[in-house]
Parts: structure tokens; C-alpha cells; sequence
């Protein structure tokens, strides 16, 4: 499968795909989304796939860019999100969608520390 940047989803497979988001209910991947965020370690290594808005920030302190996939849940009143980190294959912003684009992505699930804080994240992810 081919993204709009024509970059594929090779790699991945859906017999791979350890927790697919896109075939649950809002109010079932609000919930799953949910899960993931209070224990990560439950999730870590596996490959997870999602749908959502695309969402960016850039840290002035550090330099750093983010990237997230913004889920929704059923009254469309409350957000969350998973960052992740596309595969060297992508340049920013060349290969990335515009924010608030929707995007269907595909990663590994990690968690990182920056300060005293725990964020997860999916790790070698690509669009989809």
C-alpha cells in the first residue's frame, strides 16, 4: 500500500499487527488508546496500527519535533494521542502529512524518558 508521499508499507503485515485501532469502535480504541497511555509496559514490543488526525509540535528549548496520531473518542469531545517516529525513510516536512491531515500509521510500541517523565511512543513507525 502507498501513502500520498508514495512511500509503502512494507514490513508490515496485517498478520502482524499486534493491536489494530482501525477496526474498533470509537468508543472501543478511546479506551484501548487509553489502556496503552496508563500501562505501557503491557504493549511494549508490540506492533500497533491507528487512525487519526496528525498532530505536530516543535520544542523550542530542545529543538526537538514531535509527532503524534490524535484519536478522537465517539462525541468527538475528547482526544488523545500517540506520538511516533517514522523510519528514516521519511523528511520532515517533505514526507509528512499537514496537521490535522488524517493518517493511518503503523509502529512498534516503546515508551522513552525525557526529565522525570514516561511517554510512549511507536518506534520504526511508517504512514500507511
Amino acid at each position: 500500500t502507498e501513502n500520498r508521499t508514495g512511500k509503502t508499507s512494507a514490513g508490515y503485515s496485517s498478520d502482524k499487527i499486534d493491536v489494530d485501532l482501525t477496526i474498533l469502535s470509537s468508543t472501543m480504541v478511546y479506551s484501548e488508546v487509553y489502556n496503552m497511555l496508563t500501562s505501557p509496559e503491557e504493549y511494549i514490543g508490540k506492533t500497533g496500527k491507528m487512525n487519526g488526525a496528525f498532530a505536530y509540535y516543535h520544542d523550542e528549548a530542545t529543538g526537538n519535533d514531535y509527532f503524534a496520531c490524535i484519536i478522537k473518542d465517539a462525541t468527538q469531545c475528547c482526544a488523545q494521542g500517540i506520538e511516533f517516529v517514522l523510519t528514516d525513510d521519511y523528511v520532515f516536512p517533505f514526507d509528512y502529512p499537514m496537521v490535522n491531515d488524517e493518517i493511518s500509521v503503523i509502529g512498534v510500541f516503546d515508551t522513552y524518558q525525557e526529565g522525570s517523565y514516561t511517554y510512549c511512543t511507536l518506534r520504526n513507525a511508517r504512514l500507511v
